[in-house]
């Protein structure tokens, strides 16, 4: 695994170099690299183990367990779609080279987090991830290099927190081995310590995986990043962040660590807090998402409340409850990763990103359309598509445990995404085709094969998800937790079973119905949108007759003036810039009598002191 990880970072610059000559020979060898790592990985035996050296005589080592697995193939399913996307896509770009390698090395940095064996690898090949993809994300719109600058500042932020976390247990134990320090904090008796590790190396998470309170990062870097790589971002690299998330409470046995903490249902407080935070990144995310008009924007909320649903899911720590956790990152890796390869295509073909900008493109873009329609039905958690199954097995695990009022949260959020993701349906998608985008057409085929790919895949998943359910089932016996029961078509919960086979029958059955009364019933005349004959008037802005612009504004006005913890950030962050300026207009101004007096200073300090 060693070998493999390392000659693949020196390989880097080899797809650099090659890309240099032709950008799409580049993007072809990643992704050749990409399907290489699939099936090494896959075919990669539980546990195996490879060390890679020592530090502070503690052996840095990788060890490839169940967990690690499925974090690793659901991030695979992912990049390899864009590395293939990117072949095409990449004719747009200004930087296919950079690209490509830094890809590659993000790919690379993701895996080697997953199958870390200790802390410091993880730590060291978590920041290959992060500098990797902060290095891409200003390669995109000008407002990048600010929404690369906040990426940064709340990276380091999950860093300094997580470096702090494993030099407090290193200094307690002596070891920085993921598995010795789980027996450690599982026998620790100083409560005020375990708790400080475990929220500190859950803020890391968090950081990274968009939930709140440290979620502002997600709507400017996954809105100014490359189209096709926010694919990555929402889809992928958030999910190192669940995964750390997952780290913490299930490997770091939370249930056991604070036993004597449980104050309801069998959940300690510290799980309590998790969930907590999961609610309320459900709720922000969800009518934040609502009142967007850039459709990238408008997803990367929609991350938020997602990243919220998973975190509730893994917190929870039950059979259906963390099996449901784990499903849901497969879910929304694939439907975000669905949504924004969609938005490329669009942005590929038209140049913008406002929803207000745009329309009918259905009749431009079919395929491009059904993606998004299908990957939106999988978001919202609509049957057959496999993102309600997720959804359905945390809202199980909640009222289970009597927590209705977090399950009701999830419950809003579920009504609210059919709000927020039919916004770029209508506005995108449907209505009236602005006259300078009557020429547009749809991608290359090699942009949407993996889209398609991609939509077939959680479709397929919907209807017989016994393939996810199963190192589902294999991670929680691992862990210690019951396994989820199921069969190749049923998944047994709290209060029920789901039969995915029958609801799709069902589904299907309406949908033959309702197409033979189509077919017998008299069609309507077909007219153009602009036919206003009846009217007996002309309509010259025909835009205007596209209802895109403040779409939901009824529903706006009852939050228009909320709190923002996002205004907030940035007054922070204009205080400390300001004072930055303070004082730096004290020791660098463009005149030699300031130097000439804080040498004077310096000089009579020194001397004073020294007498």
């Amino acid at each position: 695994m060693t070998m493999v990880l390392v000659s693949l970072l020196v390989a880097s610059v080899g797809i650099y170099l090659a890309s240099r000559l032709n950008f799409r020979v580049g993007a072809a060898l990643n992704f050749a690299l990409g399907i290489f790592l699939m099936i090494y990985f896959w075919n990669l035996n539980v546990p195996t183990m490879d060390e890679l050296g020592t530090f502070l005589g503690q052996k840095m080592f990788f060890k490839w367990t169940d967990l690690g697995m499925f974090f690793t193939e659901v991030s695979l399913i992912v990049i390899v779609s864009v590395m293939f996307f990117s072949i095409k896509w990449l004719d747009s770009f200004k930087y296919p080279h950079a690209f490509n390698m830094l890809l590659l090395m993000m790919t690379i940095g993701s895996i080697g987090v997953f199958a870390a064996g200790d802390l410091i690898t993880l730590y060291v090949f978590w920041e290959i991830a992060v500098l990797s993809s902060l290095l891409i994300v200003p390669m995109g719109k000008k407002e990048s290099r600010k929404a690369a600058i906040v990426y940064a500042v709340m990276s380091a932020i999950g860093t300094y927190m997580y470096l702090y976390a494993s030099f407090m247990m290193y200094s307690r134990y002596g070891s920085l081995s993921i598995e010795k320090l789980s027996k450690a904090l599982e026998m620790e008796g100083n409560v005020a310590f375990k708790t400080a590790v475990f929220l500190l190396l859950v803020a890391a998470g968090i950081a990274k995986s968009g939930v709140f309170p440290l979620h502002t990062w997600l709507r400017i870097a996954h809105g100014n990043a490359p189209d096709a790589f926010s694919a990555v971002l929402s889809g992928q690299l958030v999910k190192m962040g669940s995964y750390v998330v997952a780290l913490t409470t299930a490997v770091f046995p939370s249930l056991k660590m604070f036993a004597q903490n449980v104050v309801y249902s069998g959940m300690p407080i510290q799980n309590y807090v998790l969930i907590g935070l999961g609610a309320t990144s459900i709720v922000i995310g969800t009518l934040m998402a609502i009142k967007q008009d850039d459709m990238k924007m408008l997803i990367a909320f929609s991350t938020v409340a997602n990243s919220g649903y998973i975190m509730i899911g893994i917190a929870t720590m039950d059979t259906v409850g963390f099996a449901g956790g784990l499903f849901h990152v497969f879910n929304h890796a694939l439907a975000a990763a669905m949504i924004f390869l969609a938005f490329a295509s669009v942005v590929y073909r038209t140049h913008t990103t406002k929803i207000s900008e745009l329309g009918g493109l259905i009749h431009r873009m079919p395929i491009t359309y059904i993606v998004y329609l299908m990957a939106i039905i999988s978001l919202a958690g609509i049957p057959p598509m496999s993102g309600f199954i997720s959804k359905w097995m945390i809202f199980q695990s909640l009222v289970r445990k009597g927590m209705f009022v977090t399950a009701f949260f999830t419950f809003f959020g579920s009504i609210g995404s059919f709000l927020y993701v039919f916004r770029p349906l209508a506005g995108v998608f449907l209505g009236q085709l602005p006259r300078k985008y009557e020429s547009v057409k749809e991608v290359p085929w090699i942009m949407t094969l993996p889209m398609v790919v991609l939509m077939l895949l959680s479709f397929l998943m919907g209807v017989y998800p016994y393939p996810v359910l199963k190192p589902i089932a294999a991670i929680e016996e691992s862990l210690g937790i019951k396994p989820i029961e199921f069969t190749h078509t049923t998944i047994k919960g709290f209060s029920g079973s789901w039969n995915t086979v029958l609801v799709f029958n069902l589904f299907m059955t309406g949908f033959i119905v309702a197409y033979i009364l189509y077919t017998l019933f008299p069609r309507p005349k077909k007219v153009d949108l602009m036919d206003t004959y009846t009217a007996g008037e002309f309509i010259y802005t025909p835009e205007l007759y596209h209802y895109s612009s403040k779409f939901y504004a009824g529903i706006e006005r009852m939050y228009e003036k909320h709190p923002s913890w996002e205004r907030l950030t940035e007054m922070l962050a204009k205080f400390f810039h300001d004072v930055g300026e303070w004082i730096h207009s004290w020791f660098f101004r463009a005149s030699p009598s300031v130097y000439t007096f804080w040498a004077i200073l310096v000089l009579i300090i020194v001397f004073w002191v020294r007498w």
